[in-house]
């Protein structure tokens, strides 16, 4: 008997259609593009790919790697350029292996580009389309996933993280290719969607305490007892503007009834939260910086500029907070981080120890911030930008934010890198800024950030900043989203759409 060919792929990228900057292929080509076998490497390049491969690896398979391609950081709309890219190459490969039994797509699903709404959607119509409706194509994605019916009628298998800060990335992963190796064993496993267009801002809820954690909980209860195999209750990425948004919950079982009953009762909590989800009222940075200078308890507070988050695909350019801060520089023992590649070039050209004015901010997006003069700010240090995330979440992998200065200004380390990257304490601490000895830290991130500073934070504040993944949904200008919507208007249970299988 033959052994099953299954082929393995990877494109991700998380859009911010609200980011006027589109992400070029050249994005993707700095992170690293892989084809054939170098996409099967157990290495840091992805944890949710690192897990598919393992788990496949476990039947006795002829496992093929097709096309990776993984952007740096979230971003604006890709180019339509990198999705033509990645497909092309993908369905040269299809056809060029013949046989293939099943197919494992590592993606995001929130990705547009400058010509689609549902990038990962086309990517599976024109995968099954070529493979015909007897592949088995499992997906996996993120928790942030926009799960479109264009992704329901062309996947047999999606599931996605179950934890917000995410780190379940592998198991994630292992997840999907479990499945998609009992469905080619003869498993009858169907898959079912139930939706509400809801949507809140990510710097707002977590899965490891209140109402999702419940959630999480009951759901993972449903697998242990063998009721469901597998289940994620997808909140969508905030910062689409697209036509068709929602929250989802998808489900995976044997019996699709029972799928079904889970699937309509997770979304049917989903909207009782809803306005949970929303998260509680915002801090000025005024009042934030006012903690800090009362605080005495020898640990940080944290300032989240989430709305200005290259992880939820902003610029990471703004220096609002820098602003605010500047009139307490021989006051606060501050940490704030702005992507500013002519900065980093100034920085470079004058070197270790030189001191100068520098104007930092609004490099990447000038419609948004605007730029801030900081006087004789010192270099402490010069980097190339690579250092090793300290975790939890994906500790050990390689970050690298190219060319990297630190400035001080009085008592404010500036963190300048070429591009954002993630908000792990070793995002500072590699750099020689210990967060641990300062007053207040600004971080650029939504939730990932807390599994890390936690621990070590006074207070964690989210705070009102400027930036294209701004947390008040209400004030951006969406276009395309559906009415109606939570929170723009309120919505009912009659417009809860109840569970049903798709292929």
């Amino acid at each position: 008997m033959d052994k099953k060919r299954i082929l393995v792929c990877r494109f991700h990228h998380e859009s911010n259609d609200f980011n006027p900057v589109l992400t070029t292929l050249d994005d993707f080509y700095s992170a690293g593009v892989y084809f054939g076998e170098e996409v099967l490497k157990g290495d840091s390049r992805g944890a949710t790919i690192n897990g598919l491969v393992d788990s496949l690896m476990r039947d006795d398979v002829d496992l093929k790697g097709g096309v990776y391609l993984n952007s740096p950081s979230s971003g604006g709309p890709i180019d339509n350029a990198v999705y033509e890219f990645f497909i092309n190459k993908t369905i040269d490969v299809i056809k060029n292996l013949g046989q293939i039994d099943g197919i494992a797509l590592s993606l995001h699903g929130a990705t547009t580009s400058n010509k689609s709404q549902d990038v990962c959607g086309d990517i599976l119509d024109v995968i099954r389309r070529e493979v015909g409706d007897k592949v088995i194509i499992s997906a996996s994605f993120d928790l942030h996933a926009n799960i479109t019916s264009k992704i329901l009628s062309n996947a047999d298998i999606i599931c996605g993280y179950q934890d917000y800060p995410h780190l379940d990335l592998y198991q994630t992963g292992f997840r999907a290719g479990s499945l998609l190796m009992d469905k080619l064993n003869g498993k009858n496993l169907k898959t079912v969607c139930a939706s509400v267009p809801i949507i809140a801002p990510a710097h707002a809820y977590t899965t490891f305490n209140g109402e999702l954690l419940k959630v999480k909980e009951y759901a993972l209860d449903l697998v242990k007892q063998g009721k469901i195999l597998d289940y994620t209750l997808f909140q969508a990425q905030p910062w689409l503007d697209v036509k068709e948004f929602a929250a989802t919950a998808v489900v995976v079982a044997e019996d699709e009834t029972v799928a079904k009953q889970v699937a309509d009762h997770l979304i049917n909590i989903e909207f009782n939260i809803r306005s949970f989800l929303q998260g509680d009222a915002l801090y000025s940075v005024d009042e934030v910086i006012t903690k800090a200078l009362n605080n005495k308890s020898g640990k940080p507070i944290i300032l989240v500029d989430s709305a200005d988050s290259p992880n939820a695909g902003a610029c990471g350019d703004s220096a609002f907070t820098l602003e605010k801060l500047l009139p307490f520089k021989d006051k606060l023992t501050s940490a704030v981080a702005i992507t500013d590649v002519p900065a980093v070039e100034k920085a470079f050209n004058l070197g270790v120890g030189a001191i100068s004015d520098f104007s930092l901010g609004a490099t990447i997006c000038n419609k948004i911030s605007h730029p801030v003069t900081v006087h004789d700010a010192k270099i402490i240090g010069l980097y190339d930008g690579k250092f090793i995330l300290h975790g939890p979440q994906e500790r050990g992998q390689v970050e690298d934010i190219g060319k990297t200065a630190i400035l001080k200004v009085g008592k404010i380390f500036i963190h300048l890198a070429s591009y954002g990257g993630k908000a792990d304490l070793a995002f500072y601490s590699s750099f020689g800024i210990d967060p641990l000895n300062c007053d207040l830290v600004c971080v650029k991130a939504c939730t990932s950030f807390r599994a890390g500073y936690e621990p070590i934070a006074q207070e964690i504040c989210n705070t009102s900043t400027i930036g294209s993944a701004g947390v008040v949904l209400t004030d951006l200008p969406y276009k395309n989203r559906p009415v109606p919507m939570y929170p723009f208007e309120e919505v009912s249970l009659l417009d809860v759409k109840k569970a049903r299988r798709f292929r």
